[in-house]
């Protein structure tokens, strides 16, 4: 437990770091914040990140996937909805992903797990031999407030950005390189977030399995 709320207090710290649109702190300002999300629709996230200052999200659909997309800065964002055939008219689970492209950086599966077993809020996935896909699923089944949703968006946020930097400081520590050579931020030297398409989308969330189980828990968690 300790763990958990280090973890927790270091994401919250880290809320300053965030670009304008999402730098909001636990007194997020948005519109019925106590109202009731029981339902992971493109509609409700549009309009919960309307509120919380995102502007230009959109839904993109292929195949019957539907994705939200937006941009915070220079990272793209993309929710996915799993859970949807539970439940007639619902979906169950909101999935957050960012994709960022590693270029040679050269992150291997032991980097991959090393993170995931520090950290509790967002699952990193090697996708290709390139891409990284930074994920966290949340469960609205039985419903959460518009405001526990929003800082969940928000520290989700925060540390996929710290997580960027982590695995670029871990590609500097694994060359030994001079800590001077540490270029691998986004927007710059090799690492390049990337808009996925629906497809990949869909991808990832079939192979890390968000279908709730029959007690309406969610195959996986992260």
């Amino acid at each position: 437990m300790r763990h958990v709320l280090a973890t927790t207090l270091a994401s919250l710290m880290l809320l300053a770091s965030l670009s304008p649109a999402l730098a909001q702190d636990t007194g997020l300002k948005i519109s019925n914040p106590k109202a009731i999300i029981d339902n992971a629709s493109p509609e409700n996230m549009i309009a919960l990140l309307s509120d919380m200052g995102v502007t230009g999200a959109q839904v993109q659909e292929n195949e019957g996937t539907k994705v939200v997309t937006f941009s915070d800065g220079v990272l793209p964002y993309a929710f996915g909805f799993a859970g949807c055939e539970v439940k007639p008219g619902k979906c169950m689970t909101v999935v957050m992903l960012v994709f960022v492209d590693m270029g040679s950086a050269g992150i291997t599966p032991d980097m991959i797990n090393a993170r995931n077993s520090d950290n509790f809020f967002v699952t990193s996935v090697k996708t290709d031999e390139k891409t990284i896909a930074f994920g966290r699923g949340v469960l609205l089944n039985g419903g959460v407030t518009r405001e526990n949703l929003a800082l969940n968006i928000v520290v989700y946020a925060s540390l996929v950005r710290e997580g960027i930097k982590h695995f670029g400081s871990q590609v500097v520590a694994a060359r030994n390189l001079p800590s001077t050579v540490q270029n691998l931020s986004w927007g710059q030297g090799q690492v390049r977030p990337v808009m996925p398409t629906p497809q990949q989308v869909r991808a990832v969330m079939k192979a890390q399995d968000f279908q709730p189980r029959p007690s309406g828990r969610p195959g996986a968690t992260w």
